[in-house]
């Protein structure tokens, strides 16, 4: 089984490796002796890490002297100081000694033990983890749930093994593989769980209070912060038989309660494996690219991971980047536009159109009609080149790009990149600008038409997905009888009907209509700061106050909490004989809530007129949201990221 490694070891190999490849002051027997002793040897771990160090300088200056005396190329023995740089290092090592030895094993004798040979391929990729776990008290009540969504990107060199035959003077056709890989990336994308902090006094038992995952930390990495080797591996298996594992970062997420942060949680679906013949793997990399999906779901009783868990892995075989010129001063390349940071938005119009005027220059001026631009995707957008072109990307020193019709996807907007590049005689130039790419929040140009851009883009992102549940929203009044709509008075901001709705439905009400006409150009709501493990804030009358997109997250959180109410507290349905008061409560919990079952509403009487006290749990649900967090999804004009 392939695990994290700690770095340290790792890199401790290829320096051995290099030293034995470099030295030649001692036979292989005595540097085998000599590693036979060191291994026997009890280790302090301090001691060892001085040694390390010091083996690194020594190995360095000898590197140095057989450099200048033989002219032989030799790499440092040094770790660098970033992932990609580190996985290049090590695979020109290794590549540097494929070439070497192909050279030699010409010249070997026939032997019956065949040398190997090993040949680093560059490959970048990523893994993501689409999942969660949960615990129940009994078949019926949760005692623990986490949902989450992780990214974690990597670098590695897939080392294929080759054996030399030295009687017929080549190499065998089977070849064996392994991957050395490092993270370059951890993104939780998003989480959501929830843990029991108090249960009822009587049996049967139920929870009365649950405390939300809200933090997270991602342990702290090796010689790279946050950054672990081991992200995939190869172990190879028999008779040509492979397997390919992929393993989670190491994250620990943390509820909080109130001010307290308490119980905490570690990812609990650790790895995917994929079975491969030798064959298959080496269609996969011809082809240059691929996308694996494993359900890792309860596949069986030693996995955490609820049904439905996935995890997939994308490989892709990375080119080298051409040299970077040697000479820059001679050849040189500036982007006149656009400027850093520059913002451009869609046309109100429908349908909307962008265009970006692309301009840069070159020294000498002889090599302007050569340089190359790339733009931004825009899946669902038309492009359109001034002057007409018919390559992908465009080319030359000005240039008009327009956009025709606005993105399908929401992760068209926001930061983007534009590149002028120039390859001369293998030397590349490139420089990059970015861009902010912003839509018309209250139009309705967007590619379906129907409902205002705001609408259309937030309920494609993480701010749509409530506590980290999957829910279908609705606009407005959609689905629901204009008679029993409350989105049509004024004030109303979001509404959910189990009579009239579909499962896990939300509507949520057209801000333009229902906010006050000074609140709507920021959408913005203010809620009653509420929670009932916080006596305070049932005594005091602050409030929390949210704006664009923070107010679409908070009031679908706010619905859902209506809907998860209704499921869990009436399974069997409403029942008026156990609610007394009429607050949609179960009279015999109320008490362990800290709530009067023989009061509809029992606090914030003055404000809240009208409401119960379920609406009190909905206005505590949202009492721990962070505004801000999904800040990055917001690209309407106006919104969070438009200033």
């Amino acid at each position: 089984m392939i695990e994290r490694k700690i770095f340290l070891f790792s890199t401790l190999f290829f320096l051995l490796m290099a030293f034995y490849c470099n030295s030649s002051a001692q036979s292989p027997i005595e540097e085998k002796n000599k590693f036979n002793l060191f291994a026997q040897e009890t280790i302090d771990f301090n001691e060892l890490m001085q040694k390390y160090k010091e083996s690194i300088i020594t190995i360095d200056e000898a590197n140095i002297k057989t450099e200048e005396i033989l002219g032989i190329p030799v790499i440092t023995s040094r770790p660098a100081d970033t992932p990609e740089k580190e996985i290049k290092r090590r695979r020109d090592i290794l590549n540097m000694q494929y070439g070497q030895a192909k050279q030699r094993f010409e010249d070997l004798e026939n032997q019956e033990e065949e040398p190997q040979i090993v040949e680093a391929i560059p490959v970048e990729g990523y893994i993501v983890i689409n999942g969660g776990e949960k615990r129940f008290y009994d078949s019926s009540h949760i005692e623990k749930e986490l949902f989450y969504r992780i990214k974690e990107t990597f670098v590695g060199n897939i080392l294929v093994v080759r054996k030399y035959n030295t009687y017929k003077k080549e190499f065998e056709k089977n070849k064996e593989y392994e991957l050395d890989s490092l993270s370059t990336n951890i993104k939780v994308e998003n989480f959501y769980g929830k843990t029991c902090i108090k249960w009822s006094y009587f049996v049967p038992k139920f929870c009365t209070r649950y405390a939300n995952f809200i933090h997270y930390e991602i342990n702290k990495g090796e010689i790279y912060p946050n950054f672990y080797s081991g992200v995939v591996g190869i172990d190879q298996l028999e008779k040509d038989q492979l397997e390919i594992v992929a393993n989670t970062p190491e994250i620990i997420f943390y509820t909080k309660d109130g001010l307290h942060y308490s119980d905490s949680t570690k990812v609990g679906c650790t790895s995917g494996r994929w079975k491969l013949t030798n064959h298959e793997l080496e269609k996969l990399l011809n082809i240059g690219s691929f996308k694996i999906t494993k359900n890792i779901g309860n596949v069986d009783k030693s996995s955490s991971c609820i049904t439905g868990s996935t995890i997939t892995l994308y490989l892709k075989v990375k080119k080298d980047e051409p040299e970077k010129c040697k000479e820059p001063k001679s050849v040189n390349i500036e982007i006149l536009s656009p400027s850093e940071g520059e913002r451009y938005i869609f046309t109100e119009q429908n349908p909307g159109s962008l265009t970006l005027e692309l301009r840069a220059k070159t020294t000498p001026v002889k090599y302007e009609e050569s340089i190359e631009w790339e733009i931004p995707e825009m899946e669902g957008s038309h492009k359109v080149f001034q002057p007409s072109s018919g390559l992908s990307k465009p080319k030359g020193p000005t240039v008009k790009v327009t956009y025709n019709g606005l993105p399908t996807h929401s992760e068209s907007f926001g930061k983007q990149k534009v590149k002028a590049r120039l390859n001369i005689d293998g030397c590349s130039l490139e420089k990059t600008r970015e861009i902010l790419i912003f839509y018309p929040r209250d139009e309705k140009n967007n590619p379906q038409g129907r409902y205002p851009n705001w609408f259309y883009y937030w309920k494609q992102t993480p701010a749509a997905m409530p506590f980290g549940q999957n829910v279908r929203l609705a606009f407005h009044c959609d689905s629901i009888p204009i008679d029993k709509c409350v989105c049509l008075h004024g004030g109303v901001v979001g509404q959910y009907n189990p009579y009239y709705s579909e499962h896990k439905t939300i509507n949520v009400c057209d801000l333009n209509k229902n906010l006050e006409p000074q609140d709507r150009q920021n959408f913005t709501i203010r809620l009653p700061a509420i929670k009932l493990s916080i006596p305070s804030t049932l005594t005091s009358r602050n409030f929390l106050t949210y704006t664009h997109i923070d107010t679409f997250a908070v009031i679908i959180m706010h619905e859902f909490t209506h809907f998860n109410n209704a499921l869990t507290f009436w399974t069997d349905g409403y029942n008026p004989e156990k609610d007394k008061d009429g607050d949609t409560l179960p009279d015999h919990i109320e008490a362990e809530l800290g709530l009067n079952p023989e009061e509809k509403l029992s606090h914030w009487k003055d404000t809240l007129q009208g409401t119960d006290d379920e609406e009190l749990l909905t206005l505590e649900a949202t009492y721990d949201y962070p505004s801000g967090k999904f800040d990055k999804y917001d690209w309407g004009k106006p919104g969070k990221n438009w200033k």
